[in-house]
């Protein structure tokens, strides 16, 4: 049984967010998601100290559908100090951020960049902390086979690939959030490590999309030069329940596969690797 009485959860109402909210809530915890449709803006910092008042832990999944540098790099540092700095006012005795794993290993993606930068500045807080590393979700799929996507041809990076559902993300996040900080990093993968070309032959065979994937030697990950292990965890600390098969006749699949969350994001994503 946890020692914590109250939660705030940054991004509370997004995909990951809204299903820690729920999961912490099961565990009796008094919860806050907080985001801009509670009045929290984190990148101006409004209405922290009020959200943030007696919490005991924080879990950080906020995020903004871009791949554009600087936004990503203003966003994420902008959220983190005014966080960080609200979090050592109120007394917070365990920040969980969600990064990603190879986020420390992957340069040139824009998205890591930022992540990392993120993680850096949650060591530095003086917060008690732990970094949650996770694999791609199931639910970036769509949005993935779209950035890689020229005509009926999927070219595919030649790397390893461990995606996850978004609802054992969220029970892994809990967990985390429950126990003592670590300060440092834990990791959190799906089931089974395979290639992108599989990944993707049996998504597009489950989804009955025409799709051909393959892999493409020159295929970057969004801007990053990957090594076959880099975004893969040697030994996950959570690993999740969901396989594929199971995830695409879920309600959480029947979102993601009915409109593409971050076409914005996708749009930008398929002009870096062309």
């Amino acid at each position: 049984m946890s020692a914590y009485k109250k939660a705030v959860v940054f991004g509370g109402s997004g995909l990951i967010g809204a299903k820690v909210v729920t999961r912490l809530k099961e565990a009796g915890l008094e919860v806050i998601a907080a985001s801009r449709r509670t009045h929290v803006d984190t990148t101006t910092g409004q209405g922290l100290m009020e959200a943030l008042q007696d919490a005991d832990v924080v879990v950080d999944v906020s995020d903004v559908p871009t791949f554009d540098p600087e936004t990503l790099k203003t966003f994420f540092r902008a959220s983190a100090e005014h966080i960080y700095a609200a979090e050592l006012a109120a007394g917070v005795k365990h920040h969980v951020t969600l990064s990603i794993v190879g986020v420390d290993g992957v340069r040139g993606n824009p998205y890591f960049d930022a992540k990392l930068g993120q993680e850096e500045l949650a060591r530095a807080s003086g917060v008690p902390f732990t970094i949650a590393r996770a694999t791609q979700f199931f639910e970036f799929l769509p949005t993935i086979a779209a950035g890689f996507t020229k005509g009926e041809t999927t070219g595919l990076p030649d790397a390893l690939f461990r995606p996850i559902a978004a609802d054992d993300v969220a029970t892994a996040l809990a967990a985390i959030a429950l126990a003592p900080p670590r300060n440092s990093a834990v990791s959190i993968a799906g089931l089974e490590s395979a290639s992108f070309e599989h990944w993707f032959k049996r998504f597009f065979d489950l989804t009955q999309d025409p799709r051909q994937a393959e892999t493409d030697q020159a295929a970057t990950y969004f801007g990053a030069r990957l090594q076959p292990c880099s975004i893969v965890p040697a030994a996950p600390d959570y690993i999740g329940a969901m396989c594929l098969e199971h995830w695409v006749t879920s309600p959480s699949a029947r979102s993601a596969l009915s409109g593409d969350r971050y076409a914005h994001a996708t749009s930008e994503i398929s002009k870096q690797i062309q």
